[in-house]
């Protein structure tokens, strides 16, 4: 096996839990080059995970020769910047999500991409429902639930409810852009059972206007703190309707819940429960993932092995079902996200569809 030399820009919590110790399991791996956001954090990376050396700068990184792959872990700011980049000089590139800051760099992003079907350019996988995303997915495409009339999801915390709390990068539009509370990590898997949505009407609370830096100086909160979303689709005629709250205390648990004009299902994302019933059936019942059907957390070897097949296109059918996003599929979401922003900005519906034609365009002009 010929080892895949990978270089790692942004070495953070979820590179260090998660990408790293997933890489580590793979065969024929060498961990080449890291650069973090110091030389003295790059350097104990490298320590604690046996890169050969750090770089500097992400540049340095970037046109190394011996590097075939870039994990890019960064906040959204940098992905389209450091994801192009790379693409042009020849890497296969990974990035984390949010796909980037706004829609229009997620385009940029998707173009390069385009150019460069023999690369694998791959997005961090949404971990919302992984274990029974395929189940749900296959019993709406089976017509378990019909056609949509309503989907309903909450997410409620009181993550950002103390106003004494300082202020986090995710508050900050320069680095994390358009992307709010968990709005795009949600609709990438919403969007793969029930598919595209056409156009959005949302409204946005900022409770706590400015937040202390680390310095003690006050900063202008751009992100809202809580944000109500209704969503058309497609391929359905309901619609979809979604809360996001980082303010309120006791939030019922997540979960999202598809009525149709056949049947409802009940996904509780925190076990990857599935409950399900039948139009005219008295009560929901526990439906159990069928075990082909359980998918557990494998980005990394996807990613991998999407490389070494020369393409996600050769890979089985099986593993492309649930291959993580692709560059298509984060300006589906990003387009959506920006809708979504756009809308409880303006007080206005905002139409979305265009963003994912021209992402359907590319991603058939390709071949994928």
């Amino acid at each position: 096996m010929i080892p895949l030399r990978i270089g790692v820009i942004g070495a953070g919590g979820i590179t260090r839990q998660r990408h790293l110790p997933g890489l580590m399991r793979l065969p024929g791996i060498q961990l080449v080059a890291v650069c973090n956001r110091t030389e003295a954090s790059s350097t104990a990376v490298a320590k604690e995970w046996g890169f050969a050396r750090i770089t500097r700068t992400p540049r340095e990184l970037l046109e190394a020769k011996d590097v075939d792959a870039v994990f890019i872990g960064t906040w959204p700011y940098l992905h389209h910047i450091l994801s192009n980049f790379a693409l042009r000089r020849g890497k296969h590139v990974f990035t984390q999500a949010r796909m980037a800051c706004n829609l229009a760099e997620a385009k940029l992003m998707l173009r390069e991409a385009a150019k460069r079907p023999h690369l694998v350019a791959m997005i961090c996988s949404s971990p919302y429902a992984m274990g029974c995303a395929l189940y749900v997915q296959k019993l709406i495409a089976e017509g378990f639930v019909g056609k949509v009339r309503l989907l309903r999801f909450h997410s409620l915390n009181a993550g950002l409810a103390d106003p004494d709390l300082p202020i986090f990068w995710r508050q900050q539009a320069r680095l994390n852009g358009v992307n709010t509370l968990s709005l795009g990590i949600i609709l990438e898997r919403l969007m793969q059972w029930v598919g595209p949505v056409t156009s959005v009407r949302a409204d946005g609370t900022i409770f706590t206007p400015f937040r202390k830096d680390a310095e003690g100086k006050p900063v202008k909160v751009d992100a809202f703190d809580q944000l109500q979303v209704i969503a058309r689709l497609r391929d359905h005629p309901g619609q979809m309707a979604l809360i996001f709250s980082g303010a309120v205390h006791h939030g019922a648990k997540e979960e999202v819940t598809i009525h149709g004009d056949a049947g409802t299902l009940v996904v509780r994302l925190a076990d990857d429960t599935v409950l399900g019933a039948r139009a005219g059936e008295k009560a929901l019942v526990l439906m159990p993932t069928p075990p082909d059907l359980v998918r557990g957390w494998n980005v990394e070897a996807d990613f991998v092995d999407a490389i070494r097949a020369g393409g996600v296109a050769n890979l089985s059918p099986e593993r492309r079902a649930f291959f993580p996003p692709d560059f298509a599929e984060g300006v589906r979401y990003m387009a959506v996200t920006e809708a979504v922003i756009a809308a409880a900005k303006s007080g206005r519906e905002q139409q979305v569809d265009a963003a994912g034609n021209e992402a359907e365009r590319l991603k058939a002009a390709v071949g994928l």
